[in-house]
């Protein structure tokens, strides 16, 4: 099945993924709009305009970059609160906005231009589109609210340099009034920002010819040639898919996962909703992601409850009362989430299969045997590739069970069994590494193998006269 755009092109998702990110980072570091949901949603929403020209499809690409940079801003927040001493704490956060705001300019700046220079573009060879000339305002102030936006989380973590070798100077005591009048600032410049561009592209969903000139000019130069969407429909999938493998790892913080598994079901969501045009049965799959996603949820709560809110130890589970009671709970939840993990990941690589069988190796007819045979043979070498990866999730999923298990014995004396306990949780990652490193690499195979089909046969796109 070809990839049919949408009846507006995506625009009105790419507007939907502003709500997400107009707001500034309460104090300091916490996203009370998670970018990385934006970022998928705009994601989403600029994959049939990175077809039409050069500039969507650069744009493209650094938002891509985005959703990898905001789900590692996540992983730093929770490892900061989670590692990090609380003397360390305003050093590394100073350290963290300054890195990761530098890494979204030099992202975020190109994106934006690419992609308000492709509706402009797209606007000038249609014809149509007076409201995408609003770019001469919108894009000018984009750079400004994304500059602010990074200026002004770092300004107050400046104070942090004010330290005298009796402590902190004056100047930080009052460093959270500070983030809250860059907070305001930010708020009140981020506010206007998505008004005017909430604006903008409503005028664009509003102006029928441009939006039409889009869709004719999609269906009448990109729907017919099926070649070019497989080949870069799959690779922007993969990355998903890939990304959400990564985020299966577990990394335990004072017992507590500072990776939670619902960011890897929506990645790995994402990338089946990309690719749901070229597997069979994506529906169930998306359907187990989404229970694998709640459950994690649940599984994240529940762990917070127990070690943080009940502040109770792990040993206290061994000398019963409502520690025990809790503790069970926390097995059976366990238990569950390692179920549901494996059923995702079953389905994510039946989606694979999928893909395998259809869009790998060449086109044969089916009255040259000789071929056919060697087609089908690829598509079993492929397949079996999969049952490696298969293998470990399971493991995976089991480790999972035995860490929980094993947890209220993590350090109690030196018996074999206890010294097993305590390094559990380094079991596990070692094993979940195992499972990306070969997740990345049969990927990496199936996509050699697309690429023989499609892209090889498929003309780059031409860049626009208009650079």
């Amino acid at each position: 099945m070809q990839n049919k755009p949408r009846k507006h092109m995506g625009i009105g998702l790419i507007a939907v993924s502003m709500l997400f990110l107009w707001n500034p980072d309460a104090l300091a570091v916490f996203d009370l709009l998670p970018d990385v949901i934006g970022y998928i949603l705009l994601s989403l929403g600029m994959s049939s305009l990175s077809y039409l020209n050069h500039h969507f499809d650069q744009s493209a690409k650094y938002f891509n970059r985005m959703i990898a940079l905001s789900a590692a801003r996540l992983v730093f927040v929770l490892v900061l609160f989670g590692l990090v001493s609380h003397f360390e704490r305003p050093t590394t956060i100073l350290l963290g906005n300054f890195v990761f705001g530098v890494l979204e300019l030099m992202a975020l700046l190109p994106g934006y231009k690419h992609m308000f220079e492709g509706f402009l573009y797209a606007g000038s060879r249609s014809g149509n589109g007076k409201s995408v000339y609003l770019m001469r305002v919108i894009s000018p102030l984009t750079r400004i609210f994304v500059i602010t936006k990074v200026v002004l989380s770092v300004l107050p973590e400046l104070t942090v340099l004010a330290e005298t070798e009796g402590g902190y100077a004056s100047i930080y005591d009052f460093v959270n009034l500070f983030r809250a009048a860059s907070m305001l600032l930010g708020g009140v410049i981020g506010l206007v920002w998505l008004v005017l561009v909430l604006v903008y592209f409503i005028g664009i969903l509003k102006d029928k010819p441009y939006v039409q000139a889009l869709h004719d000019h999609y269906m009448r130069e990109i729907y017919p040639n099926t070649d070019l969407f497989v080949a870069k429909r799959y690779k922007l999938g993969s990355f998903f898919l890939l990304l959400g493998v990564l985020l299966t790892l577990d990394l335990p913080m004072e017992n507590v996962n500072v990776l939670p598994d619902v960011l890897s079901a929506i990645c790995l969501i994402a990338g089946i909703l990309v690719l749901r045009h070229y597997v069979t049965s994506y529906k169930p799959c998306v359907l187990v992601l989404c229970a694998y996603g709640a459950v994690s949820v649940l599984d994240t709560f529940w762990q917070y409850r127990y070690f943080n809110v009940e502040k109770f130890t792990a040993q206290a589970a061994l000398r019963g009362g409502e520690a025990t009671g809790a503790y069970v709970v926390s097995i059976v939840i366990s238990v569950v989430c390692a179920i549901v993990f494996v059923m995702a990941m079953v389905g994510v690589l039946s989606c694979l299969k999928s893909m395998i069988r259809s869009h790998t190796g060449y086109t044969v007819s089916h009255v040259d045997m000789q071929s056919y045979g060697k087609l089908n043979a690829l598509h079993k070498q492929l397949i079996r590739g999969l049952t490696p990866v298969l293998v470990m999730t399971v493991v995976c999923a089991l480790g999972s069970i035995v860490y929980t298990l094993t947890l209220p014995l993590a350090g109690k004396g030196g018996e074999w069994y206890t010294i097993f306990a305590s390094v559990v949780w380094l079991i596990n990652l070692v094993l979940g590494t195992v499972l990306v490193i070969l997740f990345v690499e049969k990927n990496g195979d199936i996509m050699e193998q697309i690429n023989n089909r499609y892209l090889l046969t498929t003309p780059a796109a031409p860049k626009e006269d208009a650079e």
